[in-house]
């Protein structure tokens, strides 16, 4: 059986870890921060029995609680002080089946892992996670929403559904790009954060023909202080969960709300055009990504509206980043003018161009097989 411990006990931990090792059981041990972290390894780990450690500070711990019991089919048993009443009590309310004493916990937790291994009980199976694609440009005009709109089109096709979150706050694009007109935003999602749970979360979201379903961003500017980053990380968990793709439109803030998605992401489309601004802007974003610890293995550096006039060498941008190029994606102002104009992505609108079959290659690229 696969199981998890999750606190920042190291001691408590650890010998929780043993109780599951000696049973003959797998078992993954985790602190409590940073949140998207654990919840990032928990929803790729999909175990069928978790432990979560309330001791020394039991908030974050709970709020843990509430993000498993919304996003996996597991067994939750929280630990905790026997004599805190009220501490029980909210754990049982976050989502916790069990509630155990941290001086005496081996027994009761031998009994639920007996009863987890009886006939009468059929283990969660695991779920497939769904992989979390973020496409930042951190310079304008770098074509990031139109990559990200088509990205998800392509998907969604291949897939039957691809999820597609827009954030940049202060002025998506997306609705606009896929010609639809939300009734729910990410702000109205992340006021309700402490009740989010899947119905709540698809109503929020605005399906297009494709296939596509989008969370936008705040109508307005007053808005967008109601986003944050448990809201964000609570829906990107429930995404996960849902849909086989996620592609998310990042702002180049690196707001709170923008690094944990980068740190929650399984790959990072890098997109610069081949300009000295987009160069150096491309540069800092890359020392930004090392700053915050995220590894190069999963960034890929993505060259948009290739082929202008007097634009630099490839070459000598690859020498300046110290990052090889993974694709290239040819300019085709035409195309993709009359594709946002009409809002209709251009890889359905214009699947010939040489637009559309660049990013058809990135798809694949990203997908693992040809699509459609």
């Amino acid at each position: 059986m696969r199981t998890f411990v999750a606190g920042n006990q190291e001691a408590l931990s650890a010998q929780i870890r043993e109780v599951f090792l000696r049973e003959g059981h797998e078992c993954q041990v985790s602190g409590l921060e940073p949140l998207e972290v654990v919840t990032s390894r928990l929803a790729k780990a999909q175990p069928e029995l978790v432990v979560v450690v309330l001791s020394p500070q039991p908030g974050p711990a709970l709020q843990l609680l509430g993000e498993i019991r919304a996003t996996i089919r597991a067994q939750l048993v929280a630990v905790g002080r026997a004599h805190d009443a009220k501490l029980r009590l909210s754990a049982l309310r976050a989502g916790a089946d069990h509630y155990l004493d941290e001086n005496q916990f081996q027994a009761e937790l031998e009994v639920i892992l007996a009863r987890q291994q009886t006939p009468r009980q059929t283990p969660a199976e695991p779920l497939e996670n769904g992989k979390l694609i973020s496409v930042l440009a951190p310079s304008g005009g770098s074509g990031c929403s139109t990559i990200a709109v088509n990205l998800a089109a392509l998907l969604a096709r291949e897939h039957k559904k691809c999820a597609l979150f827009d954030l940049k706050l202060g002025g998506g694009d997306l609705a606009a790009l896929l010609d639809v007109k939300p009734t729910h935003t990410l702000a109205d999602l992340c006021k309700n954060s402490p009740r989010m749970d899947r119905v709540m979360f698809e109503l929020s979201l605005n399906q297009h023909d494709c296939g596509v379903q989008l969370l936008s961003p705040p109508r307005s500017f007053a808005d967008i202080s109601h986003v944050t980053t448990q809201g964000v990380r609570q829906a990107l968990t429930l995404a996960r969960t849902l849909f086989p793709y996620v592609v998310i439109d990042l702002d180049d803030s690196f707001h709170p709300e923008q690094t944990q998605t980068l740190n929650q992401s399984d790959l990072i489309l890098l997109l610069l055009r081949l300009d000295f601004t987009s160069l150096r802007n491309t540069r800092r974003a890359l020392e930004q990504l090392d700053q915050l610890t995220i590894s190069r293995e999963k960034v890929r550096l993505v060259v948009n509206r290739y082929g202008q006039p007097e634009e630099l060498p490839a070459s000598k941008a690859e020498q300046a980043l110290g990052v090889k190029v993974f694709h290239y994606i040819p300019d085709d102002p035409k195309t993709i003018n009359r594709a946002n104009n009409n809002g209709i992505p251009a890889v359905l609108e214009s699947p010939s161009a040489k637009f559309s079959k660049s990013l058809s290659q990135l798809a694949v690229s990203v997908n693992g097989r040809k699509t459609r």
